[in-house]
């Protein structure tokens, strides 16, 4: 516990028990008293060497406004309101400090998740070395279900490879000899020896890490609106305050000056509607991580989207089955499928046994599984003992399985937006399902009410899959431009051009590749359910439950706080200028300015609860 966390503590359970001791008569008011006064004394000391710290770079910030209240309680004898003002301010630079600490914890995260062993082929033996220690031109095997340690090239072997973490592609892509492979990405199936092109800090998930870093160390500190009234307000109430005393030399003049001008209202202003504000978006399920990023959403008119596991449910899903024989039903098709699938491992697998599973289809074990790396699956059929085969055109090609001209039409019109599995009994083609991942239910409505009532001018997708299947889901959901084939430094890099063309940019993404652009945007948002630690730790925002309608609800919050905080803020300067003015003529007592100030300060508390009601 640091020293602040410690006075924080102690004086705000020495302030809360003068104040229930006085309020219930538990204690002699002797007792009471110095509690509640010592409680304020260390709140003055607290807040006070933050001021002068401000004011020592000439800075008159809220800590420097928070002193002179504190101050001024207790010049008129209100203890537990300087101790109130001290907790609302320290309370809210804990709470960006725990912040900045889930910053930091995601990049130790992404350190975390790298590859830590890799098998490297030296004198003709597998040698367990650290990444970081490979040499370029180096030979590295990886064998299936483990992680790539280094950037480099196929120079020997076929596999499946699942990029989600590098690209966000919903698909495992196949790689076959000279195509290049990228560390941190994962072989699911197959044996691939690389020759390493790159490693530790220069490979491609090592340069994940730098620009998340990076990008955090840039993101400039948001200005809190209390802040930029301080810097004004402050220096004036003194000079105020002291030209009062000079031109009466009037004691009580200037203290009532001082407490009808105690920036208390003003100070409670912003936290108070915060507070609310990030209590009801919580129970909605946005965990909004600090009142600045709050703050920083009212002005968002740019969002960027990703496409798998944020716009898309991130799991290929059956979107269409056709039969090409007339004693096949579609059902029939799917069954057959299902039973040449049953024994792999393939996302296209799953898939398509979980639909056949959801339709109570009988799936019986199949005999002689043959597996094609790249191609599909082989069985043969337990009731006549025929080959069932269920795969791509290459593999129909290898069977001599004739493509119909019905079956050729369907793929023409399927491939460019699906993945199409074929299935064939001995020579003869029966079918073909086509899978993809689809759009959330709500993805298009959500994103056209954003444009319509949310203030949000352009929404972009930016994602590493293929231009195919981006442009498709793009003109599903109502996006304005779609940019595929994307590197995690692409999206980072097209969302600094934004910024610096003048955009507020939000960014929404779920993966590790997503790392970078959401710690580069303004503020980034995460899925809470599907999107990785790293991704979710990194985001200045995080939609617990994967309700893409939670946005627009986000932004109404945000623009709703930073108009109760604008009304706090010009009741709280109007009730001090015509108090000041009223105090300097001698028209309003230190009591009084005190019982008004007690009150405004009342009346600005209980316009922000009204946050609390947002729906």
């Amino acid at each position: 516990m640091s020293l602040k966390q410690f006075l924080l503590l102690l004086f705000t359970v020495l302030g809360l028990t003068g104040w229930l001791t006085a309020t219930f008569n538990l204690l002699p008011p002797t007792v009471t008293f110095y509690l509640q006064f010592s409680s304020a004394t260390l709140a003055l000391l607290t807040i006070g060497y933050g001021a002068l710290k401000a004011l020592y770079t000439r800075i008159f910030s809220m800590d420097v406004l928070a002193t002179i209240a504190i101050f001024a309680s207790i010049f008129s004898g209100e203890y537990f309101p300087a101790t109130i003002v001290a907790l609302m301010l320290i309370g809210g630079e804990m709470l960006e400090d725990y912040a900045q600490q889930k910053s930091s914890k995601a990049i130790q995260k992404l350190v975390e998740e790298q590859p830590q062993t890799a098998t490297v082929l030296r004198n003709g033996q597998e040698i367990q070395v650290k990444p970081q220690t490979v040499q370029i031109g180096e030979t590295v095997l990886v064998k299936p279900g483990a992680k790539i340690p280094v950037d480099g090239i196929i120079q020997k072997g076929t596999a499946y490879i699942n990029q989600a973490s590098i690209t966000g592609e919903s698909l495992p892509t196949e790689k076959t000899i000279g195509t290049p492979v990228y560390s941190g990405t994962t072989v699911q199936q197959g044996a691939i020896y690389i020759t390493t092109t790159a490693v530790g800090e220069e490979s491609t998930y090592g340069k994940i890490i730098s620009m998340v870093k990076d990008a955090k160390e840039k993101k400039a500190p948001i200005e809190r609106t209390a802040d930029k009234y301080a810097k004004y307000f402050t220096p004036l109430i003194l000079l105020i305050g002291l030209t009062v005393f000079a031109l009466t030399q009037d004691l009580l003049r200037m203290a009532a000056v001082f407490i009808i001008a105690c920036p208390c209202a003003l100070i409670l202003s912003t936290p108070a509607a915060i507070v609310a504000s990030i209590g009801n978006a919580a129970k909605q399920g946005i965990l909004i991580r600090n009142g600045e990023t709050l703050e920083k959403t009212s002005k968002i008119d740019t969002l960027i989207v990703d496409k798998t596991g944020t716009i898309t449910k991130g799991q290929l899903e059956i979107a269409d089955i056709q039969s090409f024989h007339p004693k096949y039903t579609p059902n029939q098709i799917l069954q057959l499928a299902a039973e040449t699938e049953k024994c792999s491992e393939h996302p296209f697998a799953k898939a398509i046994t979980k639909t056949a599973q959801q339709k109570g289809l009988q799936i019986p074990h199949p005999d002689n599984f043959e597996h094609h790396p790249g191609l599909g699956v082989c069985i043969t059929n337990n009731n006549d003992g025929t080959p069932i085969i269920t795969g791509n055109t290459r593999l129909m090609q290898k069977y001599n399985v004739q493509i119909t001209p019905n079956a050729q039409n369907y793929l023409t019109n399927h491939e460019n937006k699906n993945t199409v599995i074929l299935i064939a009994k001995q020579q003869t083609l029966l079918g073909a399902i086509s899978l993809s991942d689809q759009p959330r239910e709500n993805a298009k409505h959500t994103l056209t009410q954003l444009k319509k009532e949310n203030g949000i001018k352009q929404i972009i997708m930016l994602t590493g899959d293929n231009k195919h299947v981006t442009n498709n889901i793009a003109s599903l959901c109502a996006i304005d431009k779609a940019i595929a084939e994307l590197m995690p430094a692409d999206k980072a890099h097209k969302i600094q051009t934004l910024k610096n063309q003048g955009s507020t940019v939000a960014m929404i993404g779920d993966g590790i590749n997503d790392a970078p652009a959401l710690a580069q945007a303004d503020i980034g948002i995460a899925m809470g359910l599907s999107g990785t630690e790293i991704a979710i730790e990194t985001a200045d925002i995080v939609l617990v439950t994967d309700d893409l309608s939670n946005l627009p609800k986000l932004l109404k919050i945000g623009k709703t706080t930073m108009t109760i905080i604008k009304q706090n803020i010009t009741f709280a300067l109007a009730i001090n200028i015509i108090g000041i003015a009223l105090s300097s003529q001698g028209l309003i007592t230190p009591l009084m300015a005190s019982i008004i100030h007690e009150s405004n300060a009342l009346i600005v508390m209980a316009n922000s609860l009204r946050l609390l009601k947002i729906r």
